[in-house]
């Protein structure tokens, strides 16, 4: 009876597990590996109140266990089978494309690829390979680099250390092939160097290098698996800081699923929960069993005398392949692979031309030229926002879509009109762009203007010499409210037609709104509306304002959570949608945005186990009155738990830079954290560059002064936010934002929720 090559059988099913892994994790995995549990809640047998923390031990929810981060090992594991199998291959592939040709050359007696073999070789038995790879991508550069970034960089390093012994093995089998008599008869025949290597020696090469690769990999996995205890692994964020108030910490995290990030920071955990350690070390050495004895049983089969393994290698790799049938099976594949190709991506665009004709059947209005708070066109925006949002399957949290909140009384301007005149051109300036009124008033002025920078305001005597003139001051001088004071003096004491304050670089213009109408004509103006304002400039302003009803209106939907477990938690998405003239084109992109992202995730539902609020804010031209200020005292859901907001407020879709800033996502709001990180991967993956803003205003100083309309839902509400600045870039070649953006967020929000 034959012996059976339980070596060969083993190492398959091994590799097959492990195939079937990776290509069904979703149905393999109980659990999202990106979810954060911190924390959990029993109640013991005497019914007190307890809490745990992570990590928590093997159960029967999770088979083994958690990491300190509350994050089910076993998905993580499986999860993470597919990045550390790909970076494996592709390391062992880097190998054999240098080694190959290296090991053939020198096999036929190249003198440089000898010597580039000798050199390697002795190089990394003086000095470990692994000590050599430690050194390299210990290096903050490499310690920074996101995933796909920091696998090139692990393939092009592991392979660099590790080719001179694959290339020294292909040598010393090339040098024995070249001995044979058969090889004596082809250069007889006048066959070249490069003919008998691609026809004799590669195919009789090729079974031996099968089972090489094979082993390789094991070996590879070892490597991987040694630096992730070293701590360097692909692609994930290893060192956070904090530098509010002066304080510094950092924390270790393995963020994507990968094996030797798992082993990198649990090690500081085997004390206490070794179920962290123990599973991707289990992981490790059952993959490099698997490949080893795939290897030897391979090898065995191929030398036993009766094998067809050998014939049926050789014809694989010989040239004769591309003839007769076999050449017209292959273009059949091939073909056949092109078309499905084509035929995934005519069914992905036909489905998002119908997404796109779906969300403009549902955004079936006009959008007014501007919509200010608790205006005619807030209510009709508000109104048709509502009507969007229940199109998409979104229902109200209470009885209604809309939140009244009461407002003062307020003015602003209906129609304008303000120029600077110069001799030899004319500038047209755009409330709330260029310019902003203290107060608002129907009048019409002309005149020239006095420029005041030279001017000693407090002992200014004579007032006549700005009669019938704008009165220029630079905060860069004085401050805004010596401005303002003075502007009171003028308004009473002098004929001037008004003052004009140029704002600070880094400064907002007021808001386009005034609580009372007044005689005082004080205008702000930015530096850069103000770089048009010459010795001979005349102003011409003619306004006309109205007065703004007594309510705002926060517009609020909610799409239930599939998973009882999980649907008391929601993630919010707002913005605000009141918009000056100017920025008409960017505010309705960005509703179209919250609609489109609200039907995608409606039609998604079942994936969404958290709960998803999407709230457009009235007010967010003018702080007194925000409404997100208003929602955060007179909240509709509960503040505690809304896991995380993203403001798109201030964001502009113009362009493919987008400025983020995660300072209200702490490390130690775990989920709003790992949200923000992973919504920067899927930006960046997207097309979409990344900036980052910090403000470095310490909380004490927000909370002393009283956040603003981005902080205050953080700051007061407690509740994580994501915050999107806004950078247009006029000259940018590409609207990768636009373009890319809601599929971004959507696979974010989608990947966290399930």
């Amino acid at each position: 009876m034959k012996k059976p090559n339980l070596s060969l059988l083993v190492g398959s099913i091994i590799i097959g597990v492990i195939v079937i892994i990776i290509l069904f994790p979703k149905t393999l995995a109980r659990f999202n590996p990106y979810v954060i549990e911190n924390i959990k809640s029993t109640i013991s047998q005497s019914g007190s109140l307890q809490l745990k923390g992570a990590p928590f031990p093997p159960s029967k929810e999770n088979i083994l266990g958690t990491d300190f981060l509350g994050r089910d090992v076993l998905s993580i594991i499986i999860y993470g089978t597919r990045l550390t199998m790909q970076l494996g291959v592709l390391i062992v592939l880097g190998r054999l494309v240098i080694a190959l040709p290296v090991g053939l050359a020198a096999g036929f007696g190249n003198s440089i690829c000898k010597s580039a073999i000798s050199l390697f070789s002795i190089l990394f038995s003086a000095i470990p390979a692994l000590i050599i790879s430690l050194l390299i991508l210990k290096k903050s550069y490499f310690l920074g680099l996101f995933k796909n970034e920091s696998i090139i960089a692990f393939v092009i390093v592991l392979a660099l250390v590790g080719w001179a012994k694959m290339a020294g093995v292909i040598r010393e089998r090339v040098e024995n092939i070249l001995s044979e008599s058969f090889i004596t008869g082809e250069r007889a025949i006048g066959k070249s160097n490069l003919k008998i290597a691609a026809q004799n020696v590669v195919p009789h090469l090729a079974p031996e290098l099968t089972v090489l690769l094979f082993m390789e990999m094991a070996l590879v996995l070892s490597m991987i698996m040694e630096l992730g205890f070293f701590g360097v692994y692909v692609g994930n964020l290893r060192v956070v800081s904090d530098t509010a108030n002066d304080i510094i910490t950092a924390i270790n995290i393995s963020y994507e699923p990968e094996w030797a990030s798992m082993l990198s920071t649990s090690i500081a955990y085997l004390g206490t929960a070794p179920w962290t350690v123990l599973s991707p070390a289990a992981a490790f050495f059952i993959s490099m069993f698997g490949f080893n004895l795939f290897g030897e049983g391979l090898r065995e089969k191929l030398q036993s005398k009766d094998s067809k393994f050998v014939v049926y290698f050789r014809r694989l790799f010989s040239l004769k392949i591309f003839k007769g049938k076999v050449i017209k099976a292959t273009s059949l594949i091939l073909s056949a692979i092109i078309i499905i190709i084509t035929a995934q991506g005519l069914i992905s665009n036909y489905n998002n031309k119908i997404s796109a004709k779906q969300v403009s059947s549902i955004i079936d209005w006009s959008f007014k030229d501007q919509v200010l708070l608790g205006s005619i066109d807030a209510k009709y925006t508000a109104d048709n926002l509502q009507n969007s949002l229940e199109k998409t399957g979104f229902k109200p949290i209470k009885q209604n879509f809309i939140q009244d909140y009461n407002i003062d009384k307020l003015y602003s301007a209906d129609k304008y009109d303000f120029s600077i005149n110069n001799s030899d051109s004319k500038r047209e300036l755009v409330l709330g762009k260029d310019f902003s009124l203290q107060e608002y008033r129907d009048y019409t002025l002309k005149g020239e203007v006095y420029n005041a920078s030279n001017l000693d305001m407090f002992n200014q005597k004579d007032y006549s010499v700005f009669e019938n003139k704008f009165v220029v001051f630079d905060e860069e001088i004085y401050s805004r409210n010596a401005i303002e004071e003075f502007a009171d003096k003028l308004g009473k004491d002098s004929k001037a037609l008004g003052v004009i304050d140029i704002i600070g670089n880094d400064d907002k213009l007021p808001p386009v709104f005034s609580s009372k109408p007044s005689d005082k004509v004080l205008i702000y103006m930015t530096k850069v509306a103000a770089e048009y304002l010459k010795e001979d400039s005349k102003i011409n302003i003619d306004m006309k304002s109205y007065s703004l009803p007594y309510k705002g209106r926060n517009v609020i939907g909610i799409l239930q959570g599939s998973k009882k477990e999980l649907s008391s938690e929601a993630i919010m998405i707002s913005m605000g949608y009141n918009y000056l003239s100017y920025d008409k084109e960017n505010a309705e992109r960005k509703l179209r945005f919250a609609i489109e992202l609200a039907k995608k995730l409606y039609d998604s539902k079942e994936k969404q186990g958290r709960s998803i609020i999407i709230a457009f804010w009235d007010g967010n031209l003018m702080e007194d009155y925000s409404g997100v200020k208003n929602y955060t005292e007179n909240s509709l859901y509960s503040l505690e738990h809304t896991v995380v907001n993203i403001d798109l407020t201030n964001m502009n879709v113009k362009g493919d830079t987008l400025v983020m800033n995660s300072q209200q996502a702490p490390i130690t709001r775990y989920f709003a954290w790992a949200f923000y990180h992973q919504l920067e991967l899927n930006m960046k993956s997207s097309g979409i560059n990344i900036e980052k803003n910090i403000n470095k205003e310490s909380a004490s100083n927000i909370l002393h002064k009283g956040p603003d309309s981005s902080q205050v839902l953080y700051y007061i509400g407690a509740v994580p936010t994501i915050l999107t600045i806004s950078k247009p870039d006029e000259g940018a070649k590409s609207n990768t934002i636009e373009d890319n953006f809601v599929d971004a967020l959507f696979n974010t929000i989608t990947k966290n929720n399930y």
